[in-house]
């Protein structure tokens, strides 16, 4: 089947989410990648599918040390962060529901990053009988997959700056 790649290149800066610098940039982050999910799906009824922790980034205006590793103004007091917008790039695989919002089960391919997958999608794909009768990729799964996101993330980095554990 002969497939189109587009590549887009846009002026928005970003770094990866795990760049974060306390979590509440982190869970700020987060909170601007769902918004864009959100006018993606209701918008342009176009689901992501593939949402994963290099799929998500933190907006910073110009790809400078400056703004990846922020200092932090202590004249603003304790309550002071960087908020950073989330941004949610790479919608390849993202799938057009504008004009037929059915999904045949032969055009599900498993898509997406493995550790962020929804059960339900996984299950369908194993062909688990507990995962119930087809219905199709839908905004639940994506919405579940940044609750596993940000729990893999959470329990795996161990502070700012990609830590890791």
């Amino acid at each position: 089947k002969d497939h189109l790649h587009l590549r887009a290149a846009f002026t928005e800066c970003g770094i990866s989410i795990t760049w974060f610098s306390c979590a509440r940039e982190f869970f700020n982050t987060m909170m601007g990648a769902i918004v864009g999910h959100f006018n993606g799906y209701v918008c342009q009824k176009v689901l992501q599918y593939d949402i994963s922790d290099t799929n998500i980034w933190m907006w910073i205006p110009k790809p400078e040390l400056e703004f990846i590793v922020p200092d932090w103004l202590k004249d603003k007091g304790p309550c002071w962060y960087p908020k950073q917008m989330g941004l949610l790039g790479n919608w390849g695989y993202g799938k057009d529901f504008s004009s037929n919002p059915s999904v045949q089960r032969e055009n599900l391919a498993f898509q997406g990053t493995f550790p962020f997958q929804a059960m339900q999608l996984m299950a369908w794909e194993g062909g688990l009988h507990w995962a119930g009768p087809f219905t199709g990729h839908t905004v639940q799964h994506d919405l579940e997959v940044v609750v596993w996101l940000m729990w893999m993330l959470c329990i795996n980095l161990d502070g700012p700056f990609n830590r890791q554990v």
